[in-house]
């Protein structure tokens, strides 16, 4: 009897958290922008480009010094590849899965035969002779009530790496003469 009490404290506790769990949100955007001093199509240009997100992004050798990139034979836009691995960062891969020429990349990141996966867009918005940039990742994490505690520290991280992500984009994209 004893050990029927245990159980169902342990049932009961749990059933509990799980319960708490769904006042914290299931979905969640994230959305941060930054304007770029170059037109919309070099902007466009130096972002499809997959080569280029080494300078930018962070996975990168700042992060892991023993990381190795291979890139895919597509070049830019839709289908390039950047394929890495690193001690620290594991197995992984950038890929754009969806382009529209000066309007928008979408791209997802896979890290450790996925275990690790996230989708974001860059939106591009001409004003003036610049860039408006901007960044979005969006998603839902359903009802398993770990996922759903750990969404708030999620979205503070991903908001942090959005905003040095942007900074580096912009100071990398501004000095970066493209070929005419």
């Amino acid at each position: 009897m004893k050990l029927f009490g245990i159980f169902a404290g342990i049932i009961g506790f749990l059933g509990l958290i799980f319960l708490v769990s769904l006042l914290f949100p299931k979905s969640y955007r994230i959305e941060r922008s930054t304007v770029i001093n170059k037109p919309v199509y070099e902007t466009y240009a130096y972002m499809s480009s997959i080569r280029n997100w080494a300078d930018w992004s962070p996975w990168n050798t700042d992060l892991d010094s023993s990381m190795v990139s291979f890139y895919s034979k597509v070049k830019s836009g839709e289908g390039a590849a950047q394929y890495f691995r690193g001690g620290l960062v594991g197995i992984g891969r950038f890929r754009i899965t969806k382009s529209l020429q000066n309007e928008l990349l979408h791209y997802d990141l896979s890290i450790n035969e996925g275990t690790m996966h996230s989708e974001a867009t860059f939106y591009f918005e001409p004003i003036a002779n610049k860039t408006h940039l901007i960044w979005v990742d969006s998603g839902d994490v359903g009802y398993n009530p770990i996922f759903r505690f750990m969404l708030p520290s999620k979205i503070k991280s991903t908001e942090a790496g959005f905003e040095e992500g942007l900074y580096q984009i912009k100071r990398a994209a501004e000095k970066k003469e493209l070929p005419q």
